[in-house]
């Protein structure tokens, strides 16, 4: 079966050819590989069941069964879960390499806290966290500009006396991009949280900026260390181009900051760039077409951003008018 591309764009040109003669294999190569972890995983599963059936049943421990038992079927899960992520991770890896690199794009797997990060955290782009994990960063450059994309995972471990809690703060992207406009401030927008929007004051030199625009001002809240620079950053077709980011990623928490001669997003958007699920033959174009599906989306963000109308827009700004196809 050829594999449908989700656009006309010119990052996928080739890729019908480079899909049939060099993904196509790959994934053939590690179906084998997947069978075998799927495998692992049921007599995995097989052997936690009867161990801890028995132990429920059998061992002389008195109430105590009962929990050891749930921590035999604890540690199954986790057997498990680490057998089929191995090799997940393996196969997600060779897949997206090979993806960017056909783009003309850099693919890093795992990674340690990124450089760029401190900006998030000193703008309060990102919530309070204690537990960290980064992946899929994708460097390269479109239309002359330079951007990078990773995706964070972040936590915040909370403990009352012998008691602690886990919740994921964020899950989603991150993405820094050359901007067209030259500034010297800082200007931050964040998601308009009503009465609480003055505990999301990025610093103490920053102040609110008065927007013109009802439909921007219900979505997002902005704040700038420089008022005037801020009134001509956020021109109206710029405040209609962040209200089609919402739109087109339905609402998915997103901030960003002008800071740097960079634009920096931050979108809640949960794991993407994955290579789907290992109980599904590898084979078939189905698991590149997701993936590029998502590429898709990122190239609609940067040209939602960035790019430059051609001609008279026919009422409100929509991905349409840069998308070219």
């Amino acid at each position: 079966m050829k594999i449908s591309l989700p656009s006309s764009r010119g990052e996928f040109a080739g890729f019908p050819v480079f899909y049939e003669t060099n993904i196509l294999p790959f994934l053939k190569e590690k179906e084998d590989a997947r069978q075998q972890a799927v495998m692992h995983a049921g007599l995995i599963a097989i052997g936690v069941a009867v161990v801890a059936m028995a132990a429920f049943l059998n061992l002389p421990f008195g109430e105590d069964n009962f929990v050891i038992t749930f921590l035999i079927v604890i540690f199954g899960f986790v057997a498990i879960g680490w057998r089929l992520s191995r090799t997940s991770a393996d196969i997600t890896n060779g897949l997206l390499a090979r993806i960017c690199g056909q783009m003309g794009f850099e693919y890093r797997q795992k990674m340690g806290r990124p450089v760029y990060c401190e900006v998030y955290d000193r703008l309060k782009l990102l919530p309070n966290y204690n537990r960290e994990s980064w992946e899929d960063e994708v460097i390269g450059e479109r239309d002359g500009a330079s951007f990078v994309f990773c995706e964070a995972h972040l936590k915040y471990k909370s403990s009352n006396g012998k008691n602690s809690s886990t919740k994921t703060v964020f899950h989603g992207q991150l993405l820094i991009i050359d901007y067209s406009k030259r500034f010297l401030g800082e200007t931050v927008i964040k998601r308009d949280t009503g009465i609480f929007n003055r505990f999301g004051k990025p610093g103490k030199e920053f102040q609110q900026i008065g927007i013109t625009s009802p439909k921007f001002e219900k979505i997002f809240e902005a704040w700038s260390t420089d008022q005037v620079e801020a009134r001509e950053l956020l021109d109206p077709l710029v405040l209609e181009r962040f209200e089609e980011l919402d739109r087109l990623f339905d609402g998915a928490a997103l901030c960003a900051a002008f800071t740097g001669g960079k634009l920096y997003i931050a979108m809640k958007t949960g794991d993407k760039l994955n290579m789907g699920s290992m109980f599904k033959p590898l084979a078939g174009p189905e698991r590149v077409e997701k993936i590029l599906k998502e590429f898709d989306l990122i190239f609609d963000l940067m040209d939602v951003l960035l790019k430059r109308v051609d001609g008279k827009l026919d009422g409100a700004f929509s991905v349409d008018a840069v998308r070219g196809e």
